[in-house]
């Protein structure tokens, strides 16, 4: 009796101890899937759902195992709660669907961003207008604009190159409200030429009553080519300056823009 009563106390502890474990294995898949979901980017939604997916397998497989060996080892005076291990399974399954649902988001993400390319090819050899300050120096000349709300008293163009130092400013043609175009020689500070690249412009004004003025303004390039990455989805090459196909407000005449550059 003293044996079987040691050998109904030994299986009950491991009962209980594992039925811990396999409950804390399903409530971690779930949080661990949780975590990869809010760090991972649409961009990067495919590789992370491989990811989840591998993992959650290995833990699934591992709390099978735990599980079988519990159910064959289990007290028969007081056996395993079928409930509780089926609740589990279930947090197996949901867990798995929502990978499942990253998947195909991750596929029509990637079918999206290839058409998103298919379409930017379009603009490869034109010029076109794009919101921003992402400036492009082609062939010695930066076409832009700049928009003011009301009228300006003084109004400063600063162009800096990639580490942020200013390497340029440039004269302003108009402190009227509206939109000015200007065109840049790429002369730098010093006089020199600048080489051909991508460059960020900023505008400061103040208006006539010396409060700062939000200028907005619009730069323009012609496309060389389309790139792709993770930070910005697609992307039009001018050069080896680079804008977001998202930015592009229209394709414009080049004969159109300021035929002469300010230096």
């Amino acid at each position: 009796m003293t044996t079987t009563s040691a050998t109904s106390s030994t299986f009950g502890n491991m009962s209980g101890s594992n039925a811990s474990v396999l409950n804390s294995m399903s409530q971690q898949a779930a949080a661990s899937l949780k975590q990869q979901q809010s760090q991972s980017a649409l961009t990067g939604a495919g590789a992370q759902a491989a990811s989840s997916q591998q993992s959650l397998t290995g833990t699934l497989n591992t709390f099978l195992t735990m599980l079988t060996t519990q159910l064959k080892n289990q007290d028969p005076m007081s056996p395993m709660n079928s409930s509780q291990f089926t609740n589990q399974l279930v947090q197996f399954a949901s867990v798995e669907q929502q990978i499942n649902t990253n998947t195909n988001l991750a596929t029509l993400i990637n079918l999206q961003s290839t058409d998103q390319q298919a379409a930017a090819i379009n603009y490869v050899g034109k010029t076109v207008e794009s919101s921003g300050s992402t400036l492009a120096l082609q062939n010695g000349k930066a076409d832009f604009s700049y928009t003011l709300p009301s009228q300006a008293s003084q109004v400063t163009i600063s162009i800096q190159d990639a580490s942020g130092q200013t390497v340029a400013t440039v004269p302003a043609p108009s402190l009227a409200a509206g939109t000015t175009q200007v065109a840049w020689n790429g002369t730098g500070l010093n006089g020199s030429t600048l080489p051909d690249g991508q460059y960020t412009l900023s505008i400061a004004a103040t208006d006539t009553n010396q409060q700062p003025l939000t200028a907005t303004t619009n730069v323009y390039g012609t496309v060389t080519g389309v790139t792709s990455n993770s930070t910005n989805g697609t992307e039009l090459s001018m050069g080896s300056a680079a804008i977001p196909l998202s930015s592009v407000q229209s394709i414009v005449d080049p004969s159109t823009l300021t035929a002469t550059p300010t230096a």
